[in-house]
């Protein structure tokens, strides 16, 4: 009997930075392994029906929830399902696709934990905390480069999802196990030196962080390491380098030596205005999240 899929949900608003999150956690647990559920897929409307209906994406009403509760117990249970996917270009949804389960699914969205059922289902839960400042920039320049949409289209929709995002989405960050929020420093800085804090419950399989940074002492003047209430904390100073971060990769592999495999896959990039580039601090944050998901694969088959 094959095992189940292990379920990580990476939950945040509008161009919080959820798809390149997730790209590189897929790319560390190794892509062919890897399907991707986007929850945006599960929107009642196209967006011309949600402007008839004056009705938010963000607001659950918009979204059928039940039917994705539904289609991921499917998929955990070793079945392909059918879901039109939602296409952003155009606002509307394109012809059905079957979606198979593979060993990993990575669910990505506005409200993947917005209800108790959904949060149920997932091994590994992250919300992406991104400032708010940040956050707008990242959806303007996404929204009128691949959406269509004018600088002043993106602009009332900010103002106009502020109260639907306060009351629907940015509360889904206290029912997450990790909590990871990206920002720049006292001084402006660009994208590829953004500093990270990775928040971790207890409850989450996480790496003995104090080991990590006695085993790094290189890393260590960059990594700074505190409790918060029934979890730890760790900031990530985005000016971290690759000797440094290599250092880090390295004592986590000491607590995981699986970890050897996934990290010879890329991490850290992402893309603006057309050009990739890389982060390190982005790149520890994917490798902090993977942690806990291929550890309960595992564990998962000790058991099996």
């Amino acid at each position: 009997m094959s095992l189940r899929p292990i379920l990580l949900a990476i939950v945040g608003d509008s161009a919080a930075g959820k798809s390149t999150l997730g790209d590189g956690i897929s790319a560390l647990l190794g892509d062919e392994r890897v399907t991707v559920v986007t929850t945006d897929d599960y929107h009642k409307h196209n967006r011309r029906k949600r402007r008839e209906l004056r009705l938010s994406a963000l607001h659950p009403d918009c979204n059928d929830l039940d039917l994705l509760g539904e289609h991921l117990e499917q998929l955990s249970s070793g079945k392909s399902v059918q879901k039109a996917p939602y296409n952003h270009s155009t606002g509307d949804f394109d012809a059905p696709r079957e979606i198979a389960p593979s060993e990993f699914l990575i669910v990505e969205g506005l409200l993947g934990l917005s209800t108790p059922a959904l949060r149920e289902r997932y091994d590994v839960s992250v919300y992406l905390d991104t400032p708010e400042p940040l956050r707008h920039r990242w959806k303007m320049s996404r929204d009128t480069a691949k959406r269509g949409y004018s600088e002043n289209q993106v602009s009332e929709l900010l103002e106009r999802r502020e109260g639907v995002s306060a009351a629907y989405v940015r509360p889904q960050r206290e029912h997450a196990d990790m909590v990871v929020r990206f920002r720049t420093g006292p001084r402006a800085i660009d994208d590829t030196k953004l500093h990270a804090t990775v928040a971790m419950r207890d409850q989450v399989r996480h790496p003995a962080l104090r080991a990590v940074l006695e085993q790094s002492p290189l890393a260590a003047a960059r990594l700074l390491l505190r409790r918060q209430g029934a979890g730890a904390v760790l900031e990530i100073d985005g000016r971290i380098s690759d000797a440094e971060t290599a250092q880090a990769e390295r004592a986590l592999i000491l607590q995981r030596p699986e970890l050897q495999y996934i990290l010879q896959r890329r991490t850290g990039q992402f893309m603006t205005n057309g050009t990739q580039r890389h982060s390190n601090a982005l790149g520890l944050a994917q490798l902090l999240i993977a942690y806990p998901v291929l550890s309960a694969k595992l564990e998962q088959g000790d058991s099996g």
